[in-house]
């Protein structure tokens, strides 16, 4: 028998200034920008993509900090006087290299850490390592997952962690980029048009998997790109519920029912899709390959 309650879930994501490899300013703002919304008594929120360390080739190198490292553990032990699942972004070193991981914790308790599957080609990949490890989270009696930027431009990750029992999906990103940006293939890219087709992405995904996505990013305006922020917030029915304008430092919120993330949609029900299907889209991607 489906779930059935009036409790509500109320979420909250943070879109502001990022001080590029200086983890001490960004530590204090997140306990600033924390304290300030305390009173909203929020279950979740989430900051940007590598929001710890920043995302420049120096902050890779010198801020990649150890999941036991004090200043993570100093994290965990402040979370406790609120009741609020926290996800924060930094640059994980392991033993393999790299990551660009998510960190997730709730009361002083560690959940986790996702991190990013899909690394951008001539950038991320020149610094980060990454795996197939896509965990599904569960707190505050829902289970979530995360697809870290690039990630959410493929539908395969945030489909698997839908398959997985997955509703609410956390995206957090690091969104700065120049006026016209060249790719690696040659093509030009303009901020425009790359806002556009993420923001675009997000709604999709919310819409054909019936799954609530939470979109976190950076606010920076300099020599080095434009990041405007957009950390907005979707249903299951891709409808933009809560947006934060752009530009604009805030912590955007939006209060959920919690009986959507427990049941499946009462018309597109994911069960109902064929099993051998999945074979077929596995046997299609060989061949894609090729």
């Amino acid at each position: 028998m489906a779930q059935k309650t009036t409790e509500k879930i109320k979420i909250g994501s943070y879109q502001g200034p990022v001080f590029d490899n200086d983890i001490a300013k960004n530590v204090a703002n997140i306990k600033k920008v924390s304290d300030k919304v305390r009173h909203e008594q929020l279950d979740f929120l989430c900051f940007p993509e590598t929001y710890l360390s920043g995302y420049s080739e120096l902050s890779i190198k010198e801020s990649a900090l150890a999941i036991d490292d004090p200043v993570i553990l100093d994290l965990l032990k402040w979370s406790i006087e609120f009741d609020t699942v926290f996800l924060i972004g930094f640059c994980e070193k392991r033993a393999k290299g790299i990551f660009n991981s998510q960190l997730v914790f709730y009361k002083g308790e560690l959940l986790g850490v996702a991190t990013k599957t899909m690394l951008t080609r001539g950038y991320d990949d020149k610094y980060f390592v990454t795996d197939l490890e896509m965990p599904v989270f569960q707190a505050k009696g829902i289970k979530f997952g995360v697809a870290i930027c690039h990630t959410t431009s493929f539908v395969e990750p945030a489909l698997y962690l839908r398959l997985k029992g997955v509703r609410l999906l956390f995206t957090p990103h690091f969104n700065n980029m120049h006026p016209q940006v060249k790719l690696p293939n040659g093509d030009e890219v303009s901020f425009t048009s790359h806002r556009n087709m993420v923001l675009a992405n997000q709604a999709a995904l919310a819409t054909s998997l019936k799954i609530v996505v939470i979109r976190s990013n950076i606010v920076v305006v300099d020599s080095s790109g434009l990041g405007s922020g957009d950390s907005n917030m979707w249903d299951m029915d891709g409808q933009l519920v809560a947006y934060g304008a752009p530009f604009t430092e805030c912590v955007v919120m939006h209060e959920f029912d919690k009986n959507i993330f427990l049941n499946e949609h009462s018309m597109i029900d994911r069960r109902e899709v064929p099993l051998e299907l999945y074979g077929m889209i596995y046997d299609a991607g060989e061949l894609h390959r090729h």
